[in-house]
């Protein structure tokens, strides 16, 4: 069952009817008005979507872009550039062990993370070369912490450079800057960046997670067990609580495992420590309070509140030439 997000069915019925998010949202209550609440804001979502004749699915579909990837796809077919190669990674578990590698790849369209699974796929992934096309088959699309990645396992395939595929300067378009936009013009799944200051910090939060793939654990007996993956050894993951500020207005900013660091501007395994050390955290807290950074990531809807928030995709230190060209630019 593929999987998506309102924000993704109000994002694609503005792009196709030009409504409003007011007039959308006016549309889907009504729409839940009339099915006397049994159905999710979601759910009607789509419903308002294929009434306006938006075909939010197209199962007949076998080829796609990154930006039409949907979470729960698992046969599709994607052309895509490697952009940048980790480092192949050894897990083990009670009842398996192996590898595991993270690449960053892109189209024309956006990037997103590839996960590979498998150790005959890694092993020939060894001899490509960052710009080399991909031509990747039934890997299923997953969700992480609010951005879609695709996995590969035995099942999949991908072909190294496929004959009569191109795809334009792929690089270039990746690896350029998100749109930098103001607070006060945030929208519900926007892909920005923001620049300003942190003028509130919390104390970070820990929980265990899966070591291959971040999410959250359960307990089983005196183990921790992943639904997917089974029974593993926990993976202690932190998750750090902001105020941003840009003068224009301020929003809360959520930052998980290695942002936390880059936020806090110490190392992972310090970060940890924090987790038994309120002192440290004062310390470390009163030297990050007031500094300005850039922080990239996706605008949410965190509905318990009633507010949006901003999920941390990268950390970046601002540079000062920039911050004044970017300013200038604005007093022309």
């Amino acid at each position: 069952m593929y999987k998506i997000s309102y924000e993704e069915i109000v994002k694609k019925i503005k792009e196709e009817k030009k409504l409003s998010d007011k007039e959308i949202e006016e549309k889907v209550n009504n729409k839940i008005s009339q099915l006397n609440n049994l159905v999710s804001k979601d759910g009607a979502a789509y419903i308002v979507a294929n009434d306006l004749g938006i075909k939010i699915f197209d199962l007949n579909k076998k080829r796609f872009k990154i930006n039409e990837l949907m979470i729960g796809m698992t046969s599709m077919e994607v052309l895509v550039k490697l952009v940048q190669k980790n480092e192949v990674r050894e897990f083990k578990k009670e009842n398996r062990e192996g590898k595991v590698q993270n690449l960053l790849i892109g189209d024309d369209t956006g990037a997103m993370r590839l996960v590979v699974w498998d150790e005959t796929q890694i092993n020939s992934l060894q001899e490509v070369k960052e710009g080399d096309l991909l031509l990747i088959s039934n890997g299923y699309v997953r969700d992480n912490n609010g951005f879609k990645e695709i996995h590969l396992n035995k099942s999949s395939s991908f072909v190294v450079n496929p004959k009569d595929e191109t795809l334009g300067d792929v690089l270039v378009n990746i690896q350029r800057k998100l749109q930098r936009k103001q607070i006060k013009d945030l929208q519900i799944g926007d892909n920005v960046s923001l620049s300003g200051t942190i003028v509130q910090l919390f104390e970070p939060k820990f929980y265990n997670a899966c070591p291959e793939c971040s999410k959250k654990l359960g307990v089983e007996g005196d183990k921790y067990k992943c639904d997917v993956h089974g029974i593993v050894k926990e993976n202690i993951t932190p998750i750090l609580n902001l105020f941003f500020d840009d003068s224009t207005e301020n929003i809360r900013i959520v930052a998980f495992r290695d942002n936390v660091a880059s936020i806090l501007k110490i190392s992972s395994e310090e970060v940890i420590k924090l987790k038994d050390d309120i002192n440290k955290f004062t310390e470390v807290r009163e030297k990050v309070m007031g500094s300005q950074i850039i922080i990239n990531g996706k605008v949410v809807k965190n509905e318990m509140f009633d507010r949006l928030e901003f999920i941390a995709n990268s950390v970046e230190d601002i540079n000062v030439k920039d911050s004044v060209d970017e300013l200038l630019s604005k007093l022309k």
